[in-house]
């Protein structure tokens, strides 16, 4: 019983995990292409370098915030590969990446892009960090510069005498004394 049972887990272990070096082929996964010379990969050479670029640049439009590349080895929605196969019929028909990134701004606005171009009210989302940062350093050094008793001079003022050097040896001998451990 207890061999079949481990024979089992073995043999569900040795099927689940993938060998080194495989690749995602979800059944979603467009980067996949049996026709590619290098690995079945369409992710290498000029035109894998275009697409990898336009998959990062690219929000996923199936709500879950990732690029499309992330989105189909992650997620694998029914967009992504939608999005992939239409941007490598593009860079083959010779397009640019500036030409297909339009087209997709021009198609699903803006908010396709993963950082919004620096233009209008997206210009709030470049600059309100560092703003914010500044902001944060200035109000903690005013607080830091404005701490301890304002317009009061220090109680100490002249020399020591020895009366208050023994009167103070007197009081940390007293403090040590009481602060001793019982043991």
């Amino acid at each position: 019983m207890k061999i079949s049972v481990l024979l089992a887990g073995a043999l569900a272990l040795g099927l689940s995990t993938a060998p080194l070096g495989a690749q995602s082929t979800g059944p979603s996964h467009s980067g996949f292409d049996p026709n590619a010379p290098t690995g079945a990969h369409f992710h290498e050479g000029e035109l894998g370098e275009k697409l990898m670029i336009l998959e990062s640049a690219l929000k996923c439009d199936c709500g879950c915030g990732l690029d499309v590349h992330s989105c189909q080895f992650q997620m694998q929605c029914g967009t992504s590969p939608v999005w992939t196969l239409r941007i490598r019929e593009e860079l083959e028909a010779g397009q640019t990446v500036e030409a297909i990134q339009a087209g997709f701004v021009a198609d699903f606005g803006p908010a396709v892009l993963m950082a919004p171009p620096p233009e209008g009210f997206n210009l709030v989302g470049y600059f309100l960090p560092a703003v914010a940062i500044a902001a944060a350093g200035l109000l903690i050094g005013l607080v830091a510069k404005g701490t301890g008793p304002r317009g009061a001079e220090a109680a100490f003022s002249g020399p020591v005498t020895t009366a208050d050097e023994t009167r103070l040896r007197e009081a940390l001998r007293k403090l040590d004394a009481e602060e001793s451990p019982d043991w």
